[in-house]
C-alpha cells in the first residue's frame, strides 16, 4: 500500500502523497453551509444577492406578459374560429328549414288544390 502511494506521489510531482479518493461518483460534493466558509469567488453581498433577485423576478414578469400575450391571442383566434362555425352552422340550419318549410306550404298548397278540384266535380 505505501509503495502505491509513493508511485502516485512520485507520478505526480508532489512530495505529499495523494488522499484515497472514494469511487462514488453519484455522490454530489457538499457545498458549506455558511457564506462564510464560502470561496471568495462565490461570496456575494446581500444588496447585490437582492438586486440580482428583483432583476430576476422582473425578467420572469416580461417573460410571464409576453406568454399571456401569446395566450390570449390564441384564444381570440380560437374563439373567432368557434364563432364562424357557429355561424355557418346556424345559416346551414337555417337553409333546411327553410326548406321544410317551402315543402310543408307546397303540400299544405296542394292538398288545398285537390280539395277545390273536388269541390268543383260535385
Amino acid at each position: 500500500m505505501e509503495n502505491e502511494v509513493n508511485k502516485v506521489s512520485q507520478t505526480t510531482g508532489s512530495s505529499e502523497p495523494l488522499r484515497r479518493v472514494s469511487g462514488k461518483v453519484w455522490k454530489a460534493a457538499k457545498k458549506p453551509t455558511h457564506r462564510s466558509m464560502m470561496p471568495k469567488t462565490l461570496r456575494r453581498s446581500y444588496e447585490q444577492r437582492i438586486r440580482e433577485a428583483r432583476e430576476h423576478k422582473a425578467f420572469k414578469q416580461i417573460e410571464k406578459g409576453m406568454r399571456d400575450e401569446k395566450e390570449a391571442k390564441r384564444q381570440a383566434h380560437v374563439a373567432k374560429i368557434v364563432e364562424r362555425r357557429k355561424k355557418r352552422e346556424e345559416a346551414e340550419r337555417l337553409a333546411t328549414q327553410q326548406e321544410k318549410m317551402s315543402l310543408r306550404k307546397r303540400m299544405r298548397v296542394k292538398r288545398k288544390e285537390l280539395k277545390n278540384r273536388a269541390h268543383a266535380k260535385h
